[in-house]
């Protein structure tokens, strides 16, 4: 009798972030295609809602005695993706992710750090408590130089450490139809070159707000386009957008309101002729889609990952400013061919390294020792 092989995912699940989502879909499409017999289990903010969204388990990741129950019970644990392992949101947050594995290594269960972006961590004690865990898990892929160079800057000694690649670079926007019933449904026309902007509420908001208003103005004014602004968390981030929109002096320029899918999501970027962005997935969603890009630097991760596309139009967040703004747009506008052609240089290649992280979980699960 073949018995299923177990893994348990976690990370920031369920609590509707597009990035986030989009990672535990690339994560579980590409486990299925590697073994579709695998029973995957994933600890969410919503459980039914994952369980009916990825067809897969999912226990509430608030309650101790089910997380333990799924940790016990399965062949790998995979902290999943995403920058689970800093301490700038909270304390308490990078305690949570620690913990877990932890308890995995209680229960002798293999754990892989999955495409992770590590740090910054402040705290001394937990810089510590990270070295400590970090040196007992089974294999670390990390999605960008950055945080390999973090881990070294932490002694962090474990020799089964790869940068690979976001798992989202796997997945496919949505086709041409249903982007375009997207676009009718949001009364958002297509008869101008599109130039999305996707924001998210920070320290500087007003700063932030009223630098990009104007520049949405001066894109419509002197390059003819519609520009549509593009919420990845949902309401936080719409709500912000709603705000933007409201300094526009134009009237060409239009909010996705509704929540959509990560391929959906993928899709409606994919139509843009640019984008300026602020979110780490927008611009991910971005390159994927061969889009070219400006990037509002409020975390390290942005910035990371800009450089290691050499996309180095970016500004930082806390002294944000219109001139700056505005010679970044000229010159991603009028050099936007040469910008698309050179993502396309990097898209294969950081498809391929994602797919790594999968045969790494598959030797895992084959053999705890593969690497030993």
């Amino acid at each position: 009798m073949n018995i299923k092989k177990k893994v348990v995912i976690s990370g920031y699940y369920g609590f509707n972030n597009s990035g986030d989502d989009a990672i535990l879909k690339a994560i579980v499409k590409e486990l299925r295609k590697a073994d579709s017999s695998l029973e995957i289990t994933v600890l969410s903010k919503n459980p039914s809602e994952t369980e009916q969204v990825y067809k897969i388990n999912a226990v509430n990741r608030f309650k101790p005695i089910e997380i333990i129950k799924a940790i016990k019970g399965c062949d790998l644990f995979i902290s999943g993706g995403g920058s689970l392992l800093q301490d700038v949101t909270s304390t308490r947050s990078i305690l949570y992710y620690l913990g877990l594995m932890r308890i995995a290594k209680f229960f002798r269960k293999p754990v892989m750090v999955y495409a992770n972006g590590i740090g910054p961590i402040n705290r001394r004690i937990n810089r510590l408590w990270t070295k400590n865990i970090l040196n007992k898990v089974d294999f670390i892929t990390l999605r960008d130089e950055n945080s390999r160079i973090f881990l070294e800057e932490l002694e962090v000694t474990n020799k089964r450490i790869k940068v690979t690649a976001d798992p989202v670079f796997t997945l496919e926007a949505s086709q041409d139809s249903v982007v375009d019933n997207i676009f009718k449904t949001e009364r958002i026309p297509q008869d101008k070159p599109l130039v999305g902007v996707s924001i998210r509420s920070w320290e500087n908001e007003e700063k932030i707000l009223d630098v990009v208003s104007k520049a949405i103005d001066y894109m419509i004014s002197n390059y003819d386009v519609n520009v549509v602004l593009i919420p990845m968390h949902y309401p936080e981030d719409l709500s912000v957008s709603i705000e933007l929109l409201k300094r526009v002096n134009s009237g060409r320029c239009f909010v996705i309101r509704n929540t959509y899918s990560v391929e959906d999501t993928m899709g409606i970027i994919g139509r843009l002729d640019m984008i300026i962005a602020m979110r780490l997935h927008s611009l991910i969603y971005a390159a994927s889609q061969l889009v070219p890009m400006i990037g509002i630097i409020y975390d390290p991760k942005v910035e990371g990952f800009l450089k290691s596309i050499h996309m180095d139009r970016m500004l930082k967040v806390e002294n944000i400013g219109y001139s700056q703004m505005v010679d970044h747009i000229d010159f991603v506008w009028n050099n936007r061919k040469e910008l698309k052609s050179h993502l396309w240089a990097f898209e294969e290649k950081l498809e391929q390294e994602a797919l790594t992280n999968v045969s790494i979980v598959m030797e895992l699960l084959n053999s705890r020792w593969c690497y030993a």
